[in-house]
């Protein structure tokens, strides 16, 4: 195929599997575990470069999980050509989602409502759990973010069918919902700027369905080599700039502001999708029937229920004192996050063993 030729792309398997995209997955259950666990120490001092300036860069290295998450989604529920209703939405993949959250969300509730420590239903314990049982845990936010892309799903499948309208989305959404926010929070910019942009409610563009949608657009699009350089490069230039960015605002300020690493900055969107294309390309024809291979089908099966459950983990790690300051973050960082994805995947494992909870929580 000639550098300026381009068309879509099928990466299934012969089987129809898609090997790369359980790779994907458990490397980004990896991901979503380290962040979390080196954000135990996160928002602590003193802030420098060593260690929170590792602690740090090994957060925004894994920010990637979310976006790809979503990307996996966007990409097999946009598909046109799965048999994917509205009836079966609404039916089937919402109340399995609605299920999962309630069931894991009903024992973090019991942990962090009091009641535990407290051995008593006061007043205090039993509002704390309500507000707990539907709110989520901390990081089952994504549960909320995850089932609004779905209730859109069936309007999103119709604009993916065509190629140049989602094109135009995707340029429109990243420019509207990333680019200018972020040099709105330039000094003097948002209120000579902002307060007119925001006037424009851009909100159907906003948030996370920039992710969803371009899950699909790059998983069956071929990119050309230069195009992919360029990619590459971007990523490289999101990633370093959320670094820079992140780590000279809080070391300059004193104050641990997120703000500058979170999912809808500019640059993770670029980092996110650098990252899916080399999971794409460089896992398109790995044999399922190697042994590592067969361990991360298994794990990827599992990933859904280690995401919701894998703070349980954290929790007793913060009790133990087991946190990135213990030693060296080079070592604690990986050290923590496989032994808290051990432990996790263990306690997904037997909860899948019992009967008919493997099917709506797992």
């Amino acid at each position: 195929m000639s550098e300026g030729a381009k068309t879509t792309v099928t990466t299934q398997s012969p089987a129809g599997r898609e090997y790369y995209m359980d790779i994907a997955r458990v490397l980004s259950m990896v991901s979503v575990i380290m962040i979390h666990v080196g954000a135990i120490t996160w928002y602590d001092g003193p802030f420098s470069i060593y260690p929170w300036g590792v602690t740090n860069l090994f957060d925004i290295l894994s920010r990637y999980c979310v976006p790809v998450f979503l990307m996996m989604s966007g990409y097999l529920f946009l598909d046109p050509n799965r048999n994917i209703s509205v009836r079966k939405m609404y039916t089937r993949y919402l109340p399995r989602l609605l299920a999962a959250f309630f069931f894991w969300s009903f024992l973090y509730a019991i942990i962090t409502s009091g009641f535990l420590t407290q051995r008593t239903f006061s007043e205090d314990v039993v509002s704390k759990f309500i507000h707990n049982l539907f709110f989520g845990h901390y990081h089952m936010w994504y549960m909320y973010i995850i089932v609004g892309m779905y209730i859109i799903t069936p309007a999103l499948r119709g604009l993916v069918k065509d190629r140049q309208a989602l094109r135009y989305f995707l340029i429109a959404a990243y420019v509207i919902s990333y680019l200018i926010p972020n040099i709105m929070m330039l000094p003097h910019i948002y209120e000579h700027v902002g307060l007119y942009f925001n006037r424009l409610e851009f909100a159907f563009v906003s948030g996370y369905v920039f992710y969803y949608a371009a899950g699909y657009y790059v998983a069956t699009e071929e990119f050309t080599d230069k195009q992919k350089k360029l990619i590459y490069l971007l990523g490289l230039i999101g990633l370093l700039g959320t670094v820079i960015t992140m780590t000279t605002y809080v070391l300059v300020t004193q104050y641990p502001n997120s703000v500058y690493h979170e999912y809808y900055t500019a640059g993770i969107p670029l980092y996110s999708i650098a990252v899916f294309i080399f999971f794409r390309d460089r896992f398109a024809n790995v044999d399922p029937q190697s042994k590592p291979m067969k361990v991360i089908m298994w794990l990827s099966r599992l990933s859904f229920g280690v995401y919701m459950a894998h703070d349980f983990g954290l929790i007793v790690f913060k009790k133990l004192g087991l946190v990135t300051t213990m030693c060296t973050p080079f070592i604690s960082m990986p050290l923590l996050t496989l032994m808290d994805l051990a432990i996790t995947v263990f306690i997904v494992w037997v909860v899948s063993l019992i009967p008919g909870l493997k099917k709506w929580v797992i």
